[in-house]
């Protein structure tokens, strides 16, 4: 839990955590506006912007899904709608597929389209979108599951990692959900899923106490209407957004944020909101930033070319253990200190290196490191807290100002939002 935060560190919560950090100029111009304002202008209906994939060859075979990866990394760097992108990052490592097994990065690119239309609003209807997307029927084995062979690979994970988490369900519960979502398949000759009738097992299923459920439509239905549903989604949004609260405030934080969630119509937004607003209340503790939020983070306060930026930095996604759209698993991403490996940590130095190398002599920050004026370069990072006094002194020692920034940007301090 944090102490009352001022308006700069108030500002710079919100946009780390409900966003991708700003640039100093940006960070000074929403602290001027204060925290309240700067809240409510995260949380505006977006702006219309170009599709970041539009135009692209997508093509596997031809470099589709180093194309797609890229130009998903520019939107989130050049982002004027913080928020919604980086609400569409997070149900991206919660309702996960990986273009590792869909192979597609057209599928994949589709998902994340839906992510960014839907993703604030009905989450039901979330939830019935992505049962039949395409790369989630891939991706899951949808598109192999029969009636006379339903496939509960599916199934499984909507109950347990998408909708209502583990004990909430029987092994029963999986099999009625997989024969009821048998059909659908991933049309290779179009844009959707088309339904196959000869392939589905219409014969009415007893999910989660729920009788007749026999299609999409029932078992979301059943899902959704579960009493572990909107507990489960508060905790997805607390971890997400405050981090992992202390026993002696999580069970109340949870019933906040269930009870918005069903007052709201089961719409996402709204949960969110509320969770961010217990966040600037004190209901937060520190979140290990994960290698893509907190390089995309780096980039923009930095105020390097996306180009430029991304030219430096693609080749060590991997070394870093996050390439966007190739989740390791239906689970997602690790989380909190299993960032800290010594690989990853090693990638991120040579990162923070190359983008230090890349930011030009009048930005901020490289002033601020030139200057020897740490304070305000913690300021202009957005930092949760000032540098420690071990981290002040490596910073110091660092040999010319280039130096000193990349060291503040892989520093502890610079690791946490």
């Amino acid at each position: 839990m944090v102490d009352a935060m001022d308006t700069r560190q108030a500002v710079g919560w919100l946009h780390r955590r409900a966003g991708f950090g700003l640039h100093p100029d940006d960070l000074d111009a929403a602290v001027a506006r204060g925290t309240d304002a700067e809240l409510g202008r995260l949380l505006a209906p977006p702006e219309a912007r170009p599709d970041p994939w539009d135009g692209l060859d997508l093509d596997p075979m031809d470099g589709g899904r180093i194309e797609a990866i890229v130009a998903w990394l520019a939107r989130m760097i050049t982002t004027t709608t913080p928020y919604a992108d980086r609400r569409t990052w997070n149900l991206h490592g919660w309702l996960v597929s990986s273009m590792d097994k869909v192979n597609q990065p057209i599928m994949m690119v589709d998902q994340i389209r839906m992510f960014m239309a839907q993703g604030g609003a009905s989450m039901p209807e979330l939830l019935r979108a992505l049962t039949t997307d395409r790369a989630m029927l891939v991706y899951l084995d949808g598109r192999t599951s029969t009636g006379e062979a339903p496939n509960e690979n599916y199934g499984r994970e909507l109950l347990e990692l998408f909708a209502l988490g583990v004990g909430n369900y029987t092994e029963d519960d999986v099999l009625a959900a997989a024969r009821a979502l048998t059909g659908w398949v991933a049309n290779p000759r179009g844009d959707e899923s088309i339904f196959v009738r000869f392939r589905h097992d219409d014969a009415p299923q007893v999910l989660l106490g729920v009788n007749g459920v026999h299609d999409v439509d029932t078992v979301i239905d059943a899902v959704v209407n579960d009493p572990a549903h909107p507990r489960f989604v508060a905790r997805r949004v607390a971890t997400d957004y405050l981090g992992d609260l202390p026993d002696d405030v999580l069970p109340d934080v949870l019933d906040d944020l269930a009870s918005t969630y069903t007052a709201a119509g089961m719409e996402l937004d709204p949960v969110i909101a509320r969770a961010l607003r217990l966040g600037l209340d004190g209901a937060t503790v520190p979140i290990v930033a994960a290698p893509i939020p907190w390089l995309v983070t780096c980039m923009r306060a930095c105020g390097v070319p996306f180009q430029r930026a991304l030219r430096s930095a693609r080749n060590a996604l991997r070394e870093m253990g996050q390439i966007p759209l190739v989740p390791p698993s239906v689970a997602g991403w690790p989380s909190g200190a299993e960032w800290f490996t010594s690989s990853s940590l090693v990638a991120r130095t040579n990162v923070a290196a190359a983008v230090a190398g890349e930011t030009a002599a009048g930005q901020p920050v490289l002033v601020a490191a030139a200057d020897g004026d740490l304070d305000r370069l913690a300021e202009h990072l957005a930092l949760p807290e000032p540098f420690s006094a071990g981290t002040r002194a490596a910073i110091r020692s660092a040999p010319d100002p280039t130096a000193r920034l990349a060291l503040a940007l892989v520093c502890p301090e610079n690791l946490l939002s």
